[in-house]
Order: structure tokens, then C-alpha cells, then sequence
């Protein structure tokens, strides 16, 4: 009964808050979910408020939905449309061997029956619509809790004197009697298999000359068919708050929440979405309905409506969004103050459209921006047990010109050189968190083995360099990573990095022993080995299959590579040598100048010991994120 509840409030397209709420853009956001567990479950609804919207205001629409349910005003057709939805979920989520085996836990910690388990969804299917009415109206009796998010200063917390930690002395080289025996037991070493992209990914030709890249679906019944655009926001800054505003959006023919429910009856999810430098119009689902899914999807494209009071509540919706952002202290450190140590004032972050131009804006050009779209170049790729089938579909209702356009010229933003610049902001906040980033060499794919390798020896995952030395050992952060990252762009350059995050009083001895090992690599051969064999074993573990395959070989290729290099990165690890590791270290890493982005309350902070990390720039949250004309403290 919960679940159906749930998927009848929330599914992502036709529930009661989804079309009430979501669509309407009554509050900023809605959601429902339940919890089940072997003594007491419960059902959380989830609200988030716009603009100038109380808590109270956000808890009396969720409830108004609860008595709207309570009287049945909903669909009885949803009840079979959420069972297919389901169906259609799980199919997708047990195409994963691991999600298949939580399966298998959750059934067995939870007491359940094996069997009935399986025939759940059968079971949903016996419950009427009566049924559920009558159910909801035991149920939400006002049996409910709730809860608020406020600021505010908590007026009772303790101020504890630091008592001082004693370092520990780290053996590297000990393993406990469980270790030992556990590497004891005899299992079979797991063989890497490397994808031949080229074989897999196969080519044809649309009607209109279109290409179409398909790989088959030997799984079940479902399909994804994207329709891919290599331009996005670098081309036109106005493309994603196109796609965003279609979101919001009904035709001619339907209104936004018919539409929604129609896509849902034939159990297909639709998506538009745009990225810096790609964009997907996308549909999956049933392959049965793929047809139907693109002639609606396409529908959409060819004739949507502009709603002016649509696109003010989606402009609420951005600046609430953009508010919010400025009170999350990790959107501010590692967006804002990092993409300012790395790109200066010319990023795509502060590339945006504020808040007057973004009121004043006519919603017909972002509906003609998506109208558009078909007619520029493009191609396709369809993942699925029937290519012929979805070829049909595409040629009969993805239309397009003879001539199609070409993209406009991208916006270049450029790496800028860092170091000797130490980039604040001040957040009420008990902890202090600090990221050092370097510019590095352009991308080079034959620097990948040994980043994988050094960054599992050094600076990730509890057993590295970096947290033994700052964390376990010396308490001096509740966290600490470094390492090498490897840009996703052959035109880019690498970054090398370290965070920490500690307390306000500890920022001087955790950045000193941070630097320490920035420029002078601790040796452990046993360690080395422990990282060469997690190194080893991940490319062995890791299965590229059905649609990733495709996507996989796009991020392949925008590095510059047109074949699987894990192949090569594996011999090369396996002839790897801790010497190799410590020359890497000292071409790559050792020296490097850093600009180092902070984020904590200044009070509590020693500002003279980040000035000795270099010039101190105290940046304002809006100027970071060019929300408004705020000059830059210096």
C-alpha cells in the first residue's frame, strides 16, 4: 500500500506532487519516500520552499495533497501506469549484477520471503483503487511528525578546550591476523576484458543521412535512443534555459500535465538536456512504445507553447536555487572558489545571466532556441533489441532539412596559470576546508597508469600517504585527500590537488604538514605494492557494457583516443615499480606552486598564516558567482 502511495505522490512525472507541485511550480521542490524496516517504517514527505514561501505554507500543500488523495481525486488508470513503472525500474536496475545482489540482502535482513519478493509487483496489482482510498484514510490520521530546516545560532553549544593529540606512529608494513588471514584464502584472479569499440558500435545510415550508432540489447525489452548535438551552453548560453523552461511546457494539442501523463502511460521518460559542449534530446523505455515515445517527444519539440507565467515561476525558480547555493559551503569552495582559482574572471561560472536580465528575457526566443534544434547537425544513437524498428520510427517522425546548420563558435574558457594566490570566503562554519589546485601538464594518456597508481599510494582512500600522515596519525583534519587528475579533455590541462578539511585552530600545522608532503613523497614498498594490486584489480573488475560501451567511447574520444587504453595502462602497471611512482612525483607533483581556495568563518581563522600562502583575496559569494557587480576585496 506504501509503495503504491509513494509512486502515486512522487514518480517523476504524473504524481500528485509532480503535477500539483513539481509542474506548477508551487514550491520549489516536492518529493515523497518511504523507509521500510523490520521493526517500524515510515513515509517522508519532502518539501522545499520558494521565494518568500514559509515552511508552513510548504507543509499545509504537501498535506492539501494527502486529503486530495484521501478522496481519490486521482487517475485510476495511474495505479496500473506506476505497476509498469516499477517493473520498468526494476528491470532497469537489475541489468546491475551488484543492485541484483542487494536484492538478494534486502530480502534476507528484512526476513522476507525469497518468493514473495519476487511476485511483488503481482501482489500490487490485486489492490483497487478503493482499496488504496480506503487504505490512506487509516493511514494519515495526522499520526505525522514534523520537522523544519531554519538558520539560526544555536545558543547552547559548549566551547571544548583542545587537550592536544599525541602522534601515532605508523608501521606501514604490519598487517593485522585478520589481514593475513583473509589474503590466505584461495579465490580466482578476476581477468581484465577490454572493449573493441570499433566491433561493438555499429553504424548506419537514417533516410536523411544522419548517422546512427546502435548496439543491441541482449537483456530485456528496453530501449534508449538519443538524438545528440555536439554544441551546448559554450555555443549559446541561452540553450540550457531553453531546455530547462520546456520542462514546463504543454503543445497545441496538450497541456504540460497532459503530456506528462501521457509520456507515463506508455512507460517512456523523455529528457532534453544540454551540457558546455554536448546536448541530448533523449527517450527510454518499453521498446514496444518507442514510437510512440518519439512522435510525442517529437510533438513537444515541433510545438510547444510559451507560458509567460510558466517562465517567471522557472526564473523564481533559478534565483531561489542560485540563493540556495550561496548558503552550501561546498558549492562555494569547490564551484565558486575553484573555478575562480583555476579560470579567473573568464569562466562558465560567472557566464551567466543575472537576475534582471534573466526577468526581462522574451521566453519566445528560448521556445524557438528549442524549435530550432532538429536543424542543426546532429546524430543518433540507439541502444536495443530492435535497430529496425527504431530506424523506422525515426525516419517517419524525426524530420528534418535537407541542409542542416552548423554550430556556432564556442566560447573558449582558459586554464590560467596558478599559484601564489590564496582565494577566501567567510562562512559561519565551526570547520575550516581548504583546496590547493596546480596547474599541470596538458592531457597525456601515457600518464594515466602511474596517476592511478600514486593516487591510490598517496593521497585517496584510508590505507594512502596523505590520510595516515595528516589524519590518522597526527589528528590533525577529519579529512585529507591529494592526487593527480587526469582532465577529461585532450585540449586541457591536468590538475594537481589536496584538501583538507579540519578544525579553524589546526589550519597552520595541517597546511604545514600538507606542503610537507606535497614536496617530499614518503616510501613504503609495501604500501606501493598494496596500491599497484588495488590498481590492478579495478581495471580487472570493471565490466564497460550495453549503453555505456557508447558513452564510455565518447569520453574516450574527447580525450583524443579512439581504442580501449585501459589495455595498455594495465602492462604498464603491472612492470610498475616504486621508483617509477617517486619519479612521477617529482615531475609531476613536487614544486608545484599552488593557488589555494578557503572557506571558513574569519574569526576563528588565523588570516596572517593564509597570507603566508600567498596574496590574500577576500572574494564575495555574488562576485564569485557574478550574481550581481560586487568589487573583489583585496
Amino acid at each position: 500500500m506504501i509503495t503504491l502511495i509513494d509512486m502515486l505522490l512522487t514518480n517523476g512525472n504524473a504524481g500528485l506532487f509532480d503535477l500539483n507541485l513539481n509542474q506548477k511550480q508551487t514550491v520549489q521542490s516536492a518529493s515523497s519516500n518511504p523507509t521500510f524496516l523490520n521493526d517500524y517504517g515510515y513515509l517522508t514527505l519532502n518539501g522545499s520552499p520558494k521565494a518568500g514561501q514559509s515552511l508552513d505554507q510548504v507543509r499545509d500543500l504537501l498535506l492539501e495533497q494527502i486529503e486530495l488523495f484521501k478522496k481519490g481525486e486521482f487517475d485510476e488508470y495511474m495505479i496500473d501506469a506506476v505497476i509498469n513503472d516499477l517493473k520498468l525500474r526494476n528491470m532497469r536496475q537489475y541489468e546491475n549484477s551488484t543492485a541484483l545482489a542487494s536484492m538478494y540482502v534486502d530480502a534476507f535482513i528484512h526476513n522476507e520471503n525469497w518468493t514473495d519478493k519476487v511476485k511483488f509487483l503481482d501482489d500490487l496489482k490485486k489492490i483497487s483503487k478503493e482499496d488504496l482510498v480506503a487504505y490512506a484514510n487509516s493511514f494519515f490520521v495526522g499520526n505525522h511528525v514534523v520537522t523544519y530546516k531554519r538558520k539560526g545560532e544555536d545558543k547552547n553549544i559548549a566551547k571544548v578546550k583542545n587537550p592536544g593529540i599525541t602522534p601515532n606512529a605508523i608501521n606501514r608494513g604490519a598487517e593485522s591476523q585478520f589481514l593475513k588471514d583473509f589474503n590466505a584464502m584461495e579465490s580466482e584472479d578476476l581477468k581484465p576484458l577490454f572493449v573493441d569499440y570499433k566491433k561493438e558500435i555499429k553504424k548506419d545510415k537514417l533516410d536523411s543521412g544522419i548517422e546512427l550508432a546502435h548496439i543491441k540489447n541482449k537483456n530485456n525489452d528496453l530501449f534508449d535512443l538519443n538524438v545528440i548535438f555536439d554544441m551546448g551552453k559554450d555555443n549559446d548560453k541561452k540553450m540550457a534555459l531553453a531546455v530547462g523552461y520546456l520542462e514546463y511546457l504543454g503543445t497545441d494539442k496538450y497541456s504540460a500535465e497532459e503530456l506528462k501523463k501521457e509520456f507515463y502511460k506508455i512507460g517512456v521518460s523523455s529528457s532534453v538536456r544540454t551540457g558546455n559542449d554536448r546536448s541530448n534530446v533523449s527517450i527510454s523505455g518499453l521498446q514496444e512504445n518507442l514510437d510512440k515515445g518519439l512522435e510525442l517527444l517529437e510533438h513537444l519539440m515541433d510545438n510547444a507553447v510559451v507560458d509567460q507565467e510558466a517562465y517567471d515561476k522557472y526564473v523564481e525558480s533559478i534565483l531561489k536555487s542560485r540563493a540556495d547555493g550561496k548558503t552550501n559551503k561546498g558549492n562555494i569552495l569547490r564551484n565558486g572558489l575553484n573555478s575562480y582559482a583555476q579560470y579567473g574572471e573568464n569562466s562558465r561560472l560567472r557566464d551567466i545571466y543575472n537576475a534582471d536580465e534573466l526577468k526581462n528575457m522574451n521566453p519566445n526566443e528560448l521556445v524557438a532556441i528549442v524549435k530550432d534544434l532538429n536543424n542543426f547537425k546532429h546524430r543518433v544513437f540507439y541502444y536495443g533489441k530492435d535497430v529496425a524498428a527504431a530506424k523506422t520510427a525515426l525516419n517517419k517522425y524525426h524530420i528534418v532539412p535537407s541542409e542542416l546548420k552548423e554550430y556556432p563558435t564556442a566560447t573558449i574558457y582558459e586554464q590560467k596559470e596558478t599559484g601564489k594566490d590564496v582565494y577566501f570566503s567567510d562562512f559561519d562554519m565551526v570547520q575550516a576546508e581548504l583546496f590547493f589546485i596546480a596547474k599541470g601538464d596538458q592531457f597525456d594518456a601515457k600518464k594515466m597508469a602511474l596517476s592511478t597508481v600514486f593516487n591510490s599510494y598517496f593521497g585517496r582512500g584510508f590505507s594512502s600517504v596523505v590520510v595516515q600522515e595528516i589524519r590518522e596519525s597526527k589528528g590533525l583534519a577529519y579529512s585529507a585527500s591529494a592526487g593527480y587528475s587526469s582532465s577529461s579533455d585532450a585540449t586541457k590541462n591536468d590538475i594537481v590537488y589536496a584538501y583538507i578539511g579540519t578544525q579553524a585552530n589546526k589550519v597552520p600545522e595541517a597546511v604545514d604538514a600538507m606542503i610537507a608532503l606535497m614536496n617530499d613523497m614518503p616510501e613504503s614498498e609495501q604500501q606501493f605494492i598494496t596500491a599497484k594490486e588495488s590498481a590492478l584489480k579495478q581495471i580487472a573488475a570493471q565490466r564497460i557494457t550495453k549503453s555505456n560501451v557508447f558513452w564510455n567511447y565518447e569520453r574516450l574520444q574527447k580525450r583524443g583516443l579512439d581504442y580501449d587504453n585501459r589495455e595498455e595502462m594495465y602492462k604498464q602497471i603491472q612492470d610498475m615499480t616504486l621508483e617509477d611512482v617517486r619519479d612521477f612525483f617529482n615531475t609531476s607533483i613536487k614544486g608545484e606552486d599552488f593557488s589555494v581556495s578557503v572557506i571558513g568563518n574569519k574569526k576563528d581563522l588565523d588570516m596572517e598564516a593564509l597570507k603566508k600562502l600567498g596574496e590574500l583575496h577576500e572574494m564575495d559569494v555574488d562576485y564569485l558567482f557574478n550574481y550581481k557587480n560586487t568589487e573583489v576585496k583585496q
